[in-house]
């Protein structure tokens, strides 16, 4: 949904191949491996509010890897924890030089980087080797690990809001128990699920129930005192329906494809 190569596009190889590839690309201080930016924009207004860092990785042989399989290929060699740090450094580094009081940049961290309680010493460490002010960034949590382990992820988004971030639960709606976490958890965003908002724009009675269920979880975050950000929107029409829900946020190739932005 983000402009990267389908997986067709991969010749078969490996995990572990491609993960000694990747291991030896993070060795040279991260070859071929680069932050995209994709806009997140005000629902009303559509100019951005932030940015978020999507990770790409050309290889000189097989050209652009889609992001899941450079995710499975870290994980298949230890290296998931490495490719985490890595994307916080690049991250931090960028929105360091970003004018003060801008848009605010949005960053990724796996599941294992939740999980394995690495993610807070790894943002402490990049906040402290760029110098970056902390309150202009966002961390998304994906909430399939969120759910997964309920406490730690507890504890994870109290250490990162002690060094000053904003934390997001991402891919709201995915997965089973997105109530509860919404109710343990503080956190100053929610970014919907595109499954949850696919097809908004139809005419049909599927259509009406999925805008009624959107408007629900738009209102239930609201309630709970976070913002609301949709992600994968691609018509007008679908930007339509979640303004008329009262999302705040929008994030898509509607309004703009991940490339190299810059405030």
């Amino acid at each position: 949904m983000d402009g990267i190569l389908p997986e067709a596009a991969l010749p078969q190889v490996a995990a572990e191949d491609l993960g000694a590839r990747l291991a030896d690309a993070l060795a040279a201080g991260g070859a071929g491996l680069r932050l995209d930016l994709q806009p997140i924009c005000a629902a009303a207004t559509l100019d951005p509010v932030g940015y978020e860092a999507l990770l790409r990785w050309e290889h000189p042989e097989f050209g652009a890897i889609p992001p899941r399989e450079t995710l499975a290929a870290a994980e298949a060699v230890g290296r998931g924890v490495a490719l985490d740090a890595w994307v916080l450094v690049q991250g931090f580094r960028m929105r360091a030089g970003w004018p003060q009081g801008g848009p605010y940049l949005a960053l990724n961290v796996s599941v294992a980087g939740v999980l394995t309680g690495h993610a807070a010493p790894m943002v402490k460490a990049a906040i402290d080797a760029t110098g970056v002010d902390p309150r202009g960034l966002s961390l998304e949590l994906p909430e399939a690990a969120v759910t997964q382990d309920l406490p730690a992820s507890r504890r994870l988004a109290a250490a990162l809001r002690d060094l000053g971030l904003s934390i997001a639960l991402d891919d709201f709606g995915g997965t089973h128990g997105s109530a509860r976490v919404l109710r343990d958890i503080p956190f100053a965003a929610v970014k919907l699920d595109p499954a949850l908002t696919a097809g908004l724009e139809r005419n049909d009675a599927a259509a009406e129930r999925s805008r009624a269920l959107v408007t629900a979880v738009v209102e239930m975050a609201h309630a709970l005192g976070a913002v609301t950000v949709a992600e994968a929107v691609e018509t007008a029409d679908q930007m339509r329906a979640l303004r008329d829900a009262r999302c705040d946020a929008l994030q898509g190739w509607l309004l703009g494809r991940p490339g190299a932005f810059r405030p």
